[in-house]
């Protein structure tokens, strides 16, 4: 079963005096874990409610708390773009230890939005490295950390408004403290305008024995899951995120056999599921992070008339837009602190060729390209 379908079904519209509302009907998953229903429930319907305020323009910033409705002694955490005055609960399913809840909102979106998002901004990533591989014996999971990149960039495809992955690169990187030379370093050699170094901390499990009157049953095992990411703009090496994302679930696999976590049946289990729920909020979390961030591309040819530059369809790069160039450079002030200093060229360009991921530009008034070079960086302002 996909997790978050979301479905947009009914519109209303209130007098002319008044702010357009809208309902939006949508749905989230949760593991159950230990039991704890209640809990599931509550995750479930927040994961719901989060969808519907995405759909309706909404961004996570402040703490609403949702009287008259589902979420009257909760609090979710929501930047948004748009006020909740109700929600309702339609359908509640348990299927095994998954809890399907579905809500139906009564949202009144706001207009305003960040001119900035207009285009797409590229991430890129790597491997993410197990910092413990002992604890990755339980079930052979040594690859796990090249299998979750993919799954984030299914997090992203689905649930970001405003950021891609722009490429996965095929080695691992441990954060660590030079993590704003790797990040520039990767920005630079892959391409993305922003980098996200993770790490995976903690997949430790933990069994639980059956009583001395159940005897004959299985031991039942629980497992963590605990991801540390980075995320640092690839232009400046800024930390714009550093956190750690945890969660824990029921390990329903046989404890002598290995997993494969490529695999639909790890990812549909119970764990890999949260670890899913998981990414979701890292693409959610980061999304949000750089939503009303410029979006830059970089140079990768230059000539006296035109230049070639790494964003295109994909990005929302239409024909005609027009651009800066501009360079970064780095200084320090006598206290050793590092500062950035914007050259932007006086000379406005305009696209003209354009492919899904790259756009080739040229000056708008015919005046000669001079003075830029590769990794040189544009933007719409």
């Amino acid at each position: 079963m996909p997790v978050n379908k979301l479905f947009v079904l009914i519109f209303i519209m209130l007098s002319s005096f008044q702010a357009q509302a809208i309902w939006f009907e949508a749905s989230g998953q949760a593991v159950v874990h230990n039991g704890d229903k209640r809990h599931a429930r509550k995750m479930a319907t927040q994961e719901a409610l989060k969808q519907a305020l995405m759909f309706a323009g909404a961004r996570v910033n402040s703490v609403q708390h949702l009287a008259d409705g589902l979420l009257q002694d909760d609090r979710l955490e929501v930047r948004s773009g748009g006020e909740v005055n109700k929600v309702e609960l339609i359908n509640e399913d348990y299927q095994g230890d998954i809890v399907t809840v579905a809500i139906r909102a009564d949202i009144f979106p706001q207009e305003t939005q960040c001119r900035a998002s207009d285009y797409q901004k590229s991430l890129v990533t790597t491997w993410f490295p197990i910092r413990n591989k002992q604890q990755a014996s339980l079930g052979q999971l040594y690859n796990i950390g090249k299998d979750l990149p993919r799954q984030l960039h299914r997090a992203f495809s689905t649930a970001s408004q405003h950021t891609s992955i722009h490429s996965v690169e095929n080695f691992y990187v441990t954060p660590g403290n030079d993590l704003s030379r790797q990040a520039t370093s990767l920005a630079r050699k892959a391409g993305g305008q922003f980098v996200l170094l993770a790490e995976i901390t903690d997949i430790s499990d933990e069994q639980t024995s059956p009583s001395m009157l159940a005897f004959w049953k299985e031991p039942q095992i629980s497992r963590n899951f605990s991801l540390d990411v980075h995320l640092i703009n690839g232009m400046t090496g800024e930390v714009l995120i550093s956190k750690p994302f945890r969660t824990r679930a029921s390990w329903p696999f046989d404890p002598h056999k290995s997993v494969d976590t490529a695999s639909n049946t790890f990812w549909q289990s119970s764990y890999g599921m949260a670890i899913r729920q998981q990414l979701d909020d890292v693409a959610q979390r980061i999304d949000d992070e750089i939503a009303c961030l410029p979006a830059h591309g970089r140079v990768l040819q230059s000539t006296h008339q035109q230049l070639s530059i790494d964003i295109g369809k994909e990005h929302g790069v239409s024909l005609g837009d027009r651009l800066k160039v501009f360079k970064l450079n780095q200084f320090y002030d006598p206290m050793g602190n590092s500062h950035y200093q914007y050259q932007v060229h006086p000379v406005e360009v305009q696209v003209t060729r354009i492919s899904l991921s790259s756009s080739v530009v040229e000056s708008v008034n015919g005046v000669p390209l001079a003075n830029i070079q590769p990794n040189d960086f544009v933007s719409r302002r």
